[in-house]
Formats: structure tokens, sequence, C-alpha cells
């Protein structure tokens, strides 16, 4: 008898028997044989059930037995080797271990589903569970698929070392990412964004991830709408509520909206946390400060004493635009004499230091009120001022003039250091994501410039490299539901000053890359109907919502092909030479085990210490790239910030040490 269900057929059989999966002797991991063994158990027993239902939930169990025993040979090799890549033993963490760590929360997950169902399936509840249950079912099956090719991409990895004779978590420039993602086939994503999205993340973390992919996906009707202001509202609150029911049809649109929208879409949905609402959460939910304040600091020549030579003139900022006054917030926990309105009453004396932070956003979003969330607790902890810097975003303003603007006000705030309270002999400089970068860029032209170098450096979860590299971790943007790899890639190619392919109408395509020709054609073949020249939009390549849903996902590798970046260290800091590493003050990075810039974070340890640099690295569980924002909600993204707290105290401490 056999039983089609889909496009799988169910023979009747003693499914431990079948295809050599035997419950015995071949070495496996310990939760993986768990999951097979409780599945093979419930698929005998719906191997009876002939309806429908039950149909599907033996063949669902069974393809999870078949899929957990094909992954287990290299994800037995992978959980061998990844030790190796290690900075230390006291700091496990790189790419390779990521993937474990994905692989034991989805077998923990199954094996739980397995008890669930094998503890019910008797009962006459199970009735009301069992189309819940065949989709759980389907969605792991799925997530398992598309694992097992990340598995394959890591043994190529794997495989590339061992040729090369090296060990390093980035492959040798004999190899790219297209030759790596051209290796096995297309990555599914979908199901990363279903269902179970951001299921390896810790518990709160989960629950307020899948809450934001509903809010983009719902956003995703309203921006890309054409229909007036009030429908467009409407419709996304709506469709927010259809895709918290159904999480395939969200999964759907935010890979095609990753994957097709401009960069304009992300700062539009990043910017949401610049919204009149989100601007009162700060003061009603964090700590009281004394001080927070705007102030603008006017573009006029500048100049700073030289740590060699004479005085050195610092260029006003202007790459990509006329020049203008660059914003800064300064925060503070207590008011201090020199603060903005603070002369006639102040609680401190004068601070003898210095943080000057910058936020990330992928260069292209967010500021410094976007996080305030974390940086008041900070504030208060350190008990120091806060300086942080309002860059100007890309694409707009793409590098370097971010980097021209941080080193105006570095320089401006010790010529001036009592507007912030203090006298600045101690400034440790602090960012995050993006921002993190911008700090180490700056740190590296202020060296080459011969002028005073800040007293260390804190840098959380930072890409050290603008450009996407075939590392384990930077595989982890596949399945981000944070960092997608389309949106990761459009707000690369923005600060690097690409043009954003996709913004662009098809007919500007002519003479361009085929790659390009190909995506926009998958576009434009679902809308030759409509004019595009009546549709006035800045991301024409997506005139209404409904289109994404019909549109089918690409390869990444059609994107880095059209993908070409500078190799200047102040963009990309891992790629600075050794003497300039070994003049950089003391720095503390802090990464995370689930970050796409993990390998960059561990590599660049790995590198400074050879040089013999003072460097630390912090490698957090559970929590996603840019959890410094979600520190509100979740008590172990508050963890992660307080101790971000510790390692700037430390950094201070240092200094103090130093001047004895």
């Amino acid at each position: 008898m056999q039983f089609l269900i889909g496009r799988t057929v169910c023979r009747q059989f003693y499914y431990p028997l079948s295809r050599g999966l035997t419950l015995s002797s071949k070495k496996k991991s310990q939760m993986s044989q768990q999951v097979i063994t409780l599945a093979v158990e419930n698929a005998n027993y719906f191997l009876k059930d002939t309806s429908k239902s039950g149909k599907a939930l033996c063949v669902g169990f069974q393809q999870l037995a078949e899929q957990c025993q094909e992954v287990t040979p290299l994800l037995d090799k992978i959980t061998r080797e990844a030790p190796k890549f290690d900075l230390d033993a006291e700091t496990p963490g790189n790419g390779y271990r990521s993937f474990i760590i994905i692989f034991g929360a989805l077998f923990k997950r199954c094996s739980s589903l397995c008890d669930l169902v094998k503890s019910q399936r008797s009962q006459a509840v199970f009735n009301l569970y069992k189309y819940s249950y065949i989709q759980d079912l389907k969605s792991w099956n799925e997530m398992l698929v598309s694992l097992n090719t990340f598995l394959e991409h890591l043994n190529t990895l794997l495989e590339w070392n061992e040729k090369d004779h090296v060990r390093s978590l980035f492959p040798s420039e004999a190899h790219s990412s297209q030759e790596l993602l051209d290796k096995a086939r297309t990555i599914e994503s979908y199901s990363f964004y279903g269902r179970h999205a951001a299921f390896q993340y810790c518990n709160s973390i989960e629950s307020v991830l899948k809450g934001l992919l509903t809010i983009m996906a719902g956003y995703s009707d309203y921006y890309f709408s054409t229909s007036p202001h009030l429908w467009r509202v409407a419709k996304s609150l709506f469709m927010s509520t259809q895709y918290t029911l159904d999480a395939e049809h969200r999964a759907r649109r935010i890979v095609h909206a990753s994957q097709y929208a401009t960069v304009d879409f992300c700062k539009s949905f990043w910017f949401l946390a610049e919204s009149d609402l989100m601007k009162k959460v700060p003061d009603r939910m964090c700590p009281a400060i004394r001080v927070n304040q705007l102030i603008l600091i006017p573009p006029e020549p500048l100049q700073i004493d030289s740590m060699k030579y004479k005085p050195v003139n610092i260029p006003v900022p202007s790459a990509h635009g006329p020049t203008a006054p660059v914003q800064v917030r300064l925060l503070s926990a207590k008011g201090r004499p020199g603060m903005p309105g603070q002369n006639d009453y102040s609680e401190a004396t004068v601070s003898d230091s210095l943080v000057i932070h910058c936020h990330g956003g992928g260069f292209v979003a967010q500021s410094s009120q976007s996080h305030e969330t974390y940086l008041r607790h900070w504030a208060v902890a350190l008990d120091v001022p806060i300086l942080s810097i309002d860059y100007s975003l890309a694409p707009e303003y793409p590098f370097p003039r971010q980097l021209q603007e941080i080193l105006y006000v570095y320089a401006w705030i010790q010529r001036n250091p009592s507007v912030a309270g203090t006298t600045a002999k101690k400034i440790i400089f602090a960012g995050d994501s993006a921002g993190a970068n911008l700090m180490l860029g700056v740190t590296l032209w202020v060296s080459d410039l011969n002028l005073r170098l800040p007293d260390g450096i804190f840098l959380a979860y930072v890409p050290l490299l603008v450009q996407f590299e075939p590392s384990p971790s930077r595989l982890l943007c596949l399945l981000d539901p944070l960092l997608p790899f389309g949106f990761m890639m459009r707000c690369l190619s923005a600060y690097a000053g690409q043009p954003d392919m996709l913004a662009q109408s098809s007919s500007r395509y002519s003479e361009t890359d085929g790659k390009v020709k190909e995506i926009v054609k998958k576009i434009d073949s679902s809308t030759s109907s409509q004019d595009a020249s009546e549709h006035p939009a800045k991301h024409n390549t997506v005139l209404e919502p409904e289109l994404l849903d019909r549109l089918k996902a690409h390869s990444p590798v059609d994107e880095l092909d059209m993908f070409r970046v500078s190799s200047t260290p102040l963009m990309s800091p891992f790629l600075a030479s050794d003497s300039a590493l070994k003049k950089l003050p003391p720095i503390s990075l802090l990464s995370i085990e689930l970050d796409p810039c993990l390998d960059d974070s561990v590599e660049f340890a790995k590198r400074c210490r050879r040089l013999g640099c003072d460097i630390r690295l912090d490698i957090l569980p559970g929590l996603p790239h840019g959890f410094l924002n979600f520190a509100l909600l979740s008590r172990e993204a508050k963890e992660g910030s307080k101790l971000c707290v510790k390692r700037i105290r430390e950094l201070f401490k240092k200094c103090s040490d130093a001047a004895l």
C-alpha cells in the first residue's frame, strides 16, 4: 500500500530497517540520535493511520529522521574541526561553532515536538493540534534541507583550508564567495523567516524578532503601495494581522523584500525607531539623566597639535556634498560645569573622562536618539559624559564623509572639552555595528596623522570587512532575521558609494551586467502591463506590494557579482597593515555567537595578538546582531549591555594605570 502526500510517497514498511536507518552502532551526535529515535517511533505509529493527517504525520516524521541522519556525518566533522579556529580555549567561538549551535537548537526543538506528539497521539485532544504539528514538521524539514546545504559550504571552506595549508576563517584570495555558493544548490531561506523564525536565539529575543519581522512585512504593504496614505496605513495594519496568522506568507514577503527592495526601504523601515512614539520611550523607560543636549558643531577651519610635528589642519567635512554643521548628542547622568545650561547649577565636578560614541544602523539609518535606550544606562553606570555623533548617512553621503565628520568632532572636542564637562584627559571610543567600524577607521586615520590616539576602543559586533568574504559566520546573514543578505549588501554598497542597481528602472540596464538584467527581467515580466513612469516612486522595481509575493527568490551569487568595494583600511580596518595595528590603543571587542560579523572579530583578534597588541574578545550566547537596541525588552540583552559598561570601565582603568 502507498499513500501520496504532496510529492512524497509513503510506503508501508518498518522504518528503522529502511534505507539503512538503523538505530545503533554508527556514531552520531547525541541530540540528533535522540531526534531520529523519537521520529522513527512516531513514524511507525502513524503508519497505521490511514487518514490524510495520519499519512502526513507519518511522512513528516520519516523525513525528519532521514534529514537528521543525512546531516550527521558532516555535522560531526564540523564539530571536530570547529575548536581549531577559536581565538583561544577561554574564548570559544567562530562561524563553524555558530552552525553547531543552530543545529543544537533545532534538534532540541524537534526533540520536544517528537516528545509532545508521542505523549498526545493516543489522546482525543490530539486531533485539535494535528494540523499545527504537520506544519511544524514541514517547517523543520525544510529548514534541515537548507542547513544541510550550509554544512556543504562549511565543508568546502574546510577543504580550502586544508588545500591551501592555512588555518583561517577567511580563505585565501584564490577563492571567492561566488565560487563557494556555486558549489552547492541554492539555499532556500523562506523557512528561516516563517513559523520558527529566530528559533536559534534566547526566548526573550525570539519573540521580539518575530514581532519585528511581522512589522517589517506589514510595513512593506505601506511602503510599496501607491494608494492614498490612510488606505496604506489601514492595509498595513490589516496585513500585519495576516502575517501574524500566516507565518509562511510573512516569510515570502521578508525574503523577497530583502532581495528586491532598494536601500531606501531599509532606511525607511529602520527610521521607524525615530518616530514620535518611539522618541518617548527613553523618557518613560530609561534612567533619567541630567543632560541630554544636541550640539551643532560649526564647519570652521580647525587646527590641532600633532604628537610629533607641527599642528595639523583638520579639514572641514565636505565629501559628497556641501559643508554643514555636525550634530552630536551630549548625555550625562549629572550636570557638570561647562555643559550647556549647567553653569549656574552643577551636581558634579568636571570629569577627566569622555566616551565618544557612534551608533549603528548599517551606515544608512538611525541616530544617537534611537540608541538612547542603552546610552542612558551607560551614562548612569559609567558616570562619564558621552558624546554620540550623528554622522551623515549613506547613500546620500557615502564613504568617507562619515570619517571626516567623526575626525572633525574628535579634534573639536579636544579643543573644546569644557562643553562636555570634561578635561578629556581620558577618551574612549565606542561604537556598535557600523558605528564600531567607523570608530576603528577613524582611529587608523588619527594614527596616520600623528594625532593623539584615543586611550581605548570598545567595539560591539563590528564589521571589519566591508565586503562579503566567504567565511562561515558571513553565511549566517542568509538566515539572519535582522541582517538578511540582501539588506546587508544594499547597506554596504550604499556606504561604499556604489549605485543601488535595483533603484534604477529596467531601461537603464541595457548596457550593464547580465546578472542585473536577469534580476530586473523577473520584475519586468510581472509588471509589463504597467508603465513605471505612471508610478512616481524611488523604488520603481516594485510597483505594488502584492508583486513581492509573485516574485521568485534569486541566488545570492547574483548580487555578489554586482558588488565591488574599495580595499582601503579606512573602510575595512581588517586590511590595515601590521605596522598600523601595532600603534592602536587597547581594544575590547564584543561579538555574538550568531553574528554574521563574528569571524571578523575572531580573526582580527588573532592577528592583533600575534602582533603583541592589547586586545580582548567576548562572545555572548543567544543574542542577535544589534542586541543593544533590545536592552529594554530582553533580560539577556540587558546583561549584554552591562558587560559593555564593564569593558569600557576596564579600558578607563587601563588608562589610569598607565598614567601612574
